[in-house]
């Protein structure tokens, strides 16, 4: 049994005012203190967590995130997501920036995960050994959730921390899993999550998340005359331009291309599917207002959305 009351009575004392040193006068000053509003308790697999939302005032200078690196290489940086390679990045002029190879935790986890479904098709609807092998099951599904958010993660880092300012392609995820040969592999990659990640974190640090046109030809387009080609099949893995006879790998020429989209693009309007400013407006008149909405007061703002649709 969780008590989430003890523990919230625990974290309230953590947050009471504390004796820290300004960084700017070396004096000894008391720091803001933080309510909590309340606590959400969850089970993913074998294991609970407890969130809380704390409405906190502004953080202190040191808890802020730190400014973009000064590794970056300046300039646009493409990223082009697929499956061979998870994730490769490139600048305009088409030299490649790093390349991530994806744990595909799905596939690797597909034995045990079969294995466990069938044990628990034969066991009793209501018996305890059902009951068990759920919680087997749902501990294999919780891991391979586990593997690949860390993965997405531990890239996105990477990337906001050495490059301000990426462009990604819009992908038709709905439209490519109806592929039955790459559905399994196109939803154990996490496209999407890639995206939403790069958008939040790149808003901490300031820099810009730009969503290329759905429909620009990055990986049949060459990244140095423009050539667009018909057709270019999977098995293809090296660009071959028969107009100015450029080889390049087919990743690093789509990454190429998106760096030299965002750099002809990111002046125009922000879009709001790539990041941009979206403020509440609740209430309102007329036939669609909902009553009991809530209201607002002075102290809210609006919010930033820098989600990235896959």
């Amino acid at each position: 049994m969780i008590r989430v009351h003890d523990d919230t009575r625990r974290l309230r004392r953590l947050l009471r005012p504390l004796q820290q040193l300004d960084p700017d006068t070396g004096q000894p000053v008391s720091a803001p203190r933080a309510r909590i509003l309340f606590a959400t308790c969850s089970r993913h697999g074998n294991r609970w967590y407890v969130s809380l939302n704390v409405h906190a005032p502004d953080l202190h200078k040191d808890c802020h995130h730190p400014p973009r690196s000064e590794q970056d290489h300046g300039g646009w940086v493409g990223l082009d997501r697929g499956l061979a390679a998870f994730v490769v990045a490139a600048t305009a002029d088409g030299a490649e920036v790093g390349r991530w190879q994806a744990p595909k935790p799905l596939q690797r986890s597909l034995v045990g995960l079969r294995r466990r479904s069938r044990a628990l098709s034969r066991t009793k609807p209501g018996s305890r050994n059902r009951a068990k092998a759920t919680r087997r099951l749902s501990n294999v599904h919780a891991r391979i959730a586990d593997t690949r958010r860390s993965f997405l993660h531990e890239v996105s880092s990477q990337l906001v921390q050495t490059h301000d300012r990426l462009c990604l392609e819009r992908l038709a995820v709905a439209n490519l899993v109806r592929n039955k040969q790459l559905a399994r592999a196109i939803g154990d990659a996490g496209w999407a999550e890639l995206g939403r990640q790069l958008g939040y974190k790149q808003a901490w640090r300031g820099g810009q998340v730009l969503a290329a046109d759905r429909w620009l030809p990055s990986t049949r387009a060459c990244s140095r005359c423009g050539l667009v080609k018909q057709q270019l099949g999977l098995a293809d893995r090296f660009f071959c331009c028969d107009r100015c006879g450029l080889v390049m790998d087919r990743d690093r020429n789509a990454a190429a291309n998106l760096a030299a989209w965002a750099e002809q693009h990111h002046a125009q309007a922000p879009d709001r599917q790539a990041g941009g400013r979206a403020t509440n407006a609740p209430g309102g008149e007329g036939a669609g207002r909902r009553r009991g909405d809530g209201g607002t007061d002075p102290s809210e703002g609006g919010t930033d959305a820098h989600a990235v649709v896959a």
